[in-house]
């Protein structure tokens, strides 16, 4: 029999709603719990890892004071808070965000509560997966922020991987000592900690809505010299190994624990964007960790854009299409990486869940060397903003673009010529940033 889900309700009495018939009805039985007083939140409460969904009247959060009982219990708490309001009321769904909230229904609006309880409740489901997959490593395993990706954290969300934390290995230490040279190399630099971020600014090229502080999410890998290594230099080998999925969680956690030190710094306006390898999106448990994670952070919404390959939609077009749908829900950005000037057609097909493009790097060059029409360009951009796409063109070395890219229509820019990237904003060093310099998203006249 399916366990079932258990719903708290605040303020709203769980015989005022109809959300245990509507889940009823798609096969998902819950236990509604009611929590209209001080003291009966508090208890509810005292037990945060039970609840599955909140509901909370959107009047009486204010009135009850509920942030404050919810604050305590946050880092323990995998249930979504659903705000529910009238059907007069003038709070919006900003509103509702602004709160820490979900999502905002209106009391009476049936299908759409029923929709947003069972998204939540999935979500929900994967953030309690996720925890449990992260407190089943042992101590020496497991992945706390400020530290580096181990080789066993690599393997930790497959089935083989959780024996392993147990203390069963399937895999003898002969087969490990076996690995080719470069590949043991590169995991001996990844186990001493040399995964490493950089952030390189999105320059914008035309007038329009000021958005500050957009920046590409770089990996980097520190040699036994110190050295950076670039991505070339390691990530065929990383993805060879198959460890391609577990890197990208390591990236996806770190840079949206980067960006909400930003937002809490003052850059409110921050944008990261953040490449997800198409080796990810077939493994099924990362790919829905990757929503899941994005979902759950505490961060301002439209704030992240997530950068796929067009590989990607026909090789895992249904966890492309989850993604997404995870994106929009929070307001978030989902983009093409490699976009050719023979995409078009392509790009109206999907332009229901696009909503960027990169200009890919062969076409600069094309452009420079002028064996890329203008014209073409012209007409791939164009057809993109006709789409609502807010097009970037990557690799800008040098002037000579410029003029090319304004006229064809480009929003950003990115590349050397404009900045390179952030070497003293890195993760894990930001939070070591020496108080004289201040963090290096800070805008001059902050610093002034």
């Amino acid at each position: 029999m399916t366990k079932p889900k258990h719903i708290l309700c605040i303020a709203p009495a769980p015989s005022d709603l109809s959300v245990a018939a509507l889940l009823d009805e798609q096969g998902i039985a819950v236990e509604l719990t009611e929590a209209s007083f001080p003291e009966t939140l508090k208890a509810a409460l005292e037990h945060p890892s039970r609840w599955d969904l909140i509901l909370c009247d959107a009047t009486s959060h204010v009135d009850l004071g509920v942030d404050a009982f919810l604050e305590p219990v946050r880092q323990s708490l995998d249930a979504s808070l659903v705000l529910i309001k009238a059907a007069d009321s003038p709070l919006t769904r900003n509103f509702a965000l602004r709160l820490g909230a979900a999502d905002l229904v209106a009391r009476d609006d049936l299908d759409h509560l029923r929709m947003v309880c069972e998204r939540e409740l999935l979500n929900s489901a994967m953030r309690k997966e996720i925890r449990e997959l992260r407190e089943s490593a042992t101590a020496a395993t497991r992945y706390p922020i400020g530290d580096a990706v181990m080789l066993p954290t690599i393997k930790d969300m497959s089935p083989a991987g959780r024996k392993r934390s147990e203390g069963h290995d399937e895999r003898p230490e002969s087969a490990v000592q076996a690995l080719p040279a470069e590949t043991a190399r590169i995991r001996a630099l990844i186990d001493a900690g040399g995964l490493t971020l950089e952030f390189q600014p999105i320059i914008l090229l035309r007038g329009g809505e000021e958005r500050l502080g957009m920046f590409e999410t770089l990996v980097r890998l520190r040699d036994e010299s110190g050295h950076l290594l670039m991505p070339g230099e390691f990530l065929q080998i990383v993805a060879a190994a198959g460890w391609m999925s577990k890197i990208d969680l390591w990236i996806l956690r770190r840079a949206l624990a980067t960006l909400k030190e930003m937002q809490s710094g003052g850059q409110t306006q921050a944008v990261l964007f953040i490449n997800v390898a198409t080796e990810t999106l077939r493994a099924e448990a990362a790919a829905k960790a990757i929503g899941a994670f994005i979902s759950a952070a505490p961060i301002t919404p439209g704030s992240v854009v997530v950068e796929v390959r067009k590989s990607a939609f026909t090789e895992t077009s249904s966890a492309v299409s989850r993604l997404a749908r995870m994106l929009r829900e929070k307001g978030h950005g989902l983009l093409i990486e490699d976009a050719n000037v023979n995409d078009c057609g392509f790009l109206t097909s999907h332009r229901d869940i696009i909503t960027h493009i990169k200009l890919e790097r062969s076409m600069m060059r094309g452009l420079v060397e002028r064996y890329v029409s203008q014209d073409a360009v012209n007409d791939l951009v164009r057809c993109a903003k006709d789409a609502g796409m807010s097009v970037i063109a990557l690799a800008v070395e040098n002037a000579a673009l410029l003029p090319m890219l304004f006229s064809a229509g480009v929003d950003a820019i990115q590349g050397h010529f404009v900045s390179m990237p952030y070497q003293n904003l890195m993760y894990p060093s930001i939070q070591r940033v020496e108080s004289t310099t201040g963090p290096a998203w800070r805008s001059a006249r902050a610093k002034d």
